[in-house]
């Protein structure tokens, strides 16, 4: 029974940290859209990676962590808006092409750890994870096996997410056209520029 909950409890965690909110899962969906479904949904998996360790980070250093979350979020956050307003300037000042569909092994390992980076970056996520983990209750369990279990539901929350976002948006890809997509490219790369912005004006005032 105690393997049954703790996985559970790890993969309704994995649903809510791979909601596709905020401005790193917006241009992950921008990059499925634009480069296609493996592609965005490999990228995606850099992110879910990361969740899992802080996942066992807060199952491991609960009481450890929030002074390195405050510590280090303000300077860490900057450097997100700043990568993300790089990335939105260049989609928007170059010419956006929807991309046929090519499985290369490098391209894909490049977005995995590109979006495993903006992640690890993202430190506040402990934070977040360690709500979610008190909501669901998961510090109650005592299980040596909890350790193993919850990280192993959070990867397949977040995988199964991913890949169900990831095929819609496929199916989207394949039905709407050239030039809408591209416009939903445009808007997606100012979201990200805006909500970049406002990382940054944010962490500044908390800095």
């Amino acid at each position: 029974m105690l393997l049954d909950t703790s996985i559970i409890k790890g993969i309704i965690a994995g649903f809510i940290l791979s909601l596709p909110f905020g401005p790193v899962g917006i241009y992950c969906m921008e990059v499925t859209i634009v480069e296609g479904r493996w592609k965005g949904y490999v990228s995606a998996l850099g992110m879910v990676s990361i969740d899992v360790l802080y996942g066992m980070i807060a199952l491991l250093f609960v009481n450890k962590v929030e002074d390195i979350i405050i510590r280090y979020e303000g300077y860490l956050t900057v450097l997100i808006g700043i990568f993300l307003i790089i990335i939105a300037i260049r989609k928007l000042t170059q010419p956006v092409t929807i991309k046929r569909v090519k499985h290369e092994f490098k391209t894909l390992l490049q977005g995995y750890f590109t979006f495993m980076f903006f992640a690890l970056a993202n430190i506040s996520s402990i934070a977040v994870i360690i709500l979610i983990f008190t909501t669901l209750r998961v510090f109650d369990s005592e299980s040596p096996s909890m350790l193993c279990q919850v990280p192993l539901g959070i990867f397949a929350g977040g995988a199964s997410l991913w890949f169900f976002t990831t095929t819609v948006l496929c199916k989207l890809r394949k039905t709407v056209e050239e030039g809408n997509l591209i416009r939903v490219s445009r808007v997606a790369s100012c979201l990200i520029l805006i909500l970049g912005i406002y990382l940054i004006v944010q962490a500044i005032i908390k800095i």
